[in-house]
């Protein structure tokens, strides 16, 4: 199920929190210091089991190019008319707020995720690619190759919530041999109530997926 809506309800964040949300972005550049923006991000919430529980997604306009094109797919006239991203801020940290954040190169996303108002309900985190030695030694750390090793399907790569499934996937299998992070689950949970921006919100401008 993708929910798009701008606000979220009372049974998703009661059903998931001190679970994990698995983010990934898709961005201008590398350095948000340098100007560069988020163009999507998506987030994959899931229970304390690693079961999904709901998924979210939107283009988000950079207000400038959005860089390498090849790479990510995302043209100037996709994120046109697509929400900034502090119009989606409710979103991402209602989202975010008293789980454990898991993403493939967690310090890249967490770099442009730390840029944005209202970061501090960011707490706890994960990194597949950090994590992936010990459940998957010998080979690159990179996300298509920890997919290929795990056996996890990655398909259009580069979108950001292809990658968001994918890693959420990778993380499940590594759950799936004796992997916990009950300490981590439970500062998560204890963090403040997540409380709206007080910005004003729009619905997500999502992008087509090719299968």
């Amino acid at each position: 199920m993708t929910r798009s809506g701008p606000e979220l309800d009372d049974s998703l964040r009661t059903s998931v929190r001190g679970g994990y949300v698995v983010v990934d972005v898709e961005t201008t550049g590398f350095s948000p210091a340098k100007g560069d923006r988020i163009c999507e991000i998506a987030l994959v919430s899931l229970d304390g089991e690693g079961r999904t529980v709901d998924e979210w997604h939107s283009l988000i306009d950079p207000r400038r190019d959005t860089g390498a094109v090849h790479v990510h797919g995302i043209t100037p006239a996709m994120v046109a008319g697509a929400p900034v991203i502090d119009e989606v801020l409710d979103e991402i940290w209602g989202r975010i707020a008293g789980r454990v954040l898991v993403a493939h190169n967690a310090s890249f996303d967490l770099r442009f995720l730390k840029a944005l108002p209202g970061s501090h309900w960011v707490t706890e985190t994960l990194c597949t690619q950090r994590l992936a030695p010990e459940f998957l030694p010998h080979g690159k750390w990179t996300l298509a190759a920890c997919c290929e090793r795990a056996g996890v399907p990655l398909v259009n790569a580069h979108a950001a919530l292809v990658d968001a499934r994918a890693t959420a996937e990778l993380f499940r299998s590594f759950l799936s041999r004796g992997a916990s992070w009950e300490d981590r689950l439970d500062r998560a949970a204890r963090a403040p109530e997540w409380r709206a921006c007080g910005l004003p919100q729009r619905q997500a401008r999502q992008r087509r997926i090719n299968p």
